[in-house]
């Protein structure tokens, strides 16, 4: 666990510096800045030397069609591809960023926003967490996470790249799927870890996972997450907190969405009357993560609203390890509102 993006840029640009066969990005905020242009940078020289360079990005998040048009230009003339998510549109052109693809109904995507945050480079290694390339994610005006992972979970990531380029007519040669799902050895001290994706359909395995930590915690609970406003959710959280768990809730202190941010403040009168305590963080408290019982961590992209739960694109990481899931107790601390300082954040 990187928490930061003084702590995971850093090391995700080792990894990319490192590459020998693949790079494969899914972000939902990719734009032109400090840490945008060093990424740029970085992903136009592996594709100059001959490795796989792929994006898939949102057009709401990284406007690759709009204001970032000559960022995203620069890194396509340095031989990286490129694939846009469209949910916002009814008409969007089909296949690769300005292949000149023909332009067709998209009804079916339309609300489908694709909120993921990933890397896999040469399919060895993974990266998932909420932080866009972003300046706000470098500078402490956004406080977020990431996971690193390496071992056979990063097949399953790489299979949902895999899938999504080529859903939106992305082409990976056969030849390459060797390189880019290599055999890989868990280690002599292997931890369980699932990659699960919500997609659009019924099947939100996140959603899921979420519900079930909520309903089975038995003595602690942290949830960490910008937009708590899902009544179920929220019910759960206070159930958790009335059959005697501890249950911790970060949220920021001021989300930068006013609607959500008056949504979820609306719950905390009787979150605290159920015995949730709720430290709000100083800054923008970006990360989404769910700890249960000290044994048991969820984290990645999703929120706790319905679009996250219900429509969007969203990808998360579970992990049950002790030890991985005490690592989230050394990241920064909040400022608490409403109790004393935890020892954990």
């Amino acid at each position: 666990m990187l928490v930061e993006g003084d702590a995971f840029y850093p090391r995700m640009l080792e990894d990319i510096a490192g590459a020998t066969s693949s790079i494969h990005i899914n972000q939902f905020g990719f734009r032109a800045g400090l840490v945008g242009d060093r990424f740029a940078a970085a992903l136009i020289e592996k594709a100059g030397a001959g490795i796989a360079v792929r994006l898939v990005v949102d057009r709401q998040g990284s406007s690759p069609e709009g204001k970032s048009q000559a960022f995203y230009r620069r890194m396509l003339e340095g031989g990286v591809q490129v694939c846009v998510v469209r949910g916002a549109r009814a008409r969007a052109p089909f296949g690769p960023l300005d292949a000149g693809g023909a332009t067709r109904w998209n009804l079916a995507g339309l609300g489908h926003v694709d909120h993921r945050k990933t890397l896999i480079v040469d399919g060895r290694v993974g990266w998932v967490g909420g932080a866009g390339i972003e300046d706000h994610f470098q500078d402490g005006r956004f406080h977020d996470l990431f996971l690193r992972s390496a071992g056979p979970v990063v097949a399953q990531l790489q299979v949902v790249f895999i899938a999504s380029f080529r859903w939106l007519g992305g082409e990976i040669p056969l030849g390459e799927l060797d390189a880019l799902l290599p055999e890989l050895d868990a280690g002599g001290a292997p931890v369980s870890a699932r990659v699960l994706h919500n997609a659009p359909g019924k099947y939100r395995p996140i959603s899921d996972a979420i519900a079930r930590m909520l309903d089975e915690a038995r003595e602690t609970l942290d949830v960490v997450n910008p937009y708590v406003t899902d009544h179920g959710m929220i019910r759960r959280i206070e159930n958790a907190a009335r059959r005697g768990v501890r249950v911790r809730l970060f949220v920021p202190a001021s989300a930068n969405n006013w609607a959500c941010a008056g949504a979820q403040q609306s719950h905390h009168a009787k979150l605290l009357d159920s015995g949730v305590t709720i430290y709000e963080y100083p800054k923008m408290l970006h990360a989404k993560a769910f700890v249960r019982d000290g044994e048991e961590l969820l984290a990645g992209t999703c929120n706790l609203e319905a679009w996250s739960l219900k429509r969007f694109f969203e990808i998360d990481l579970l992990v049950r390890s002790e030890a991985v899931a005490a690592q989230s107790r050394s990241g920064s601390r909040p400022r608490p509102s409403h109790a004393p300082a935890p020892d954990a954040a």
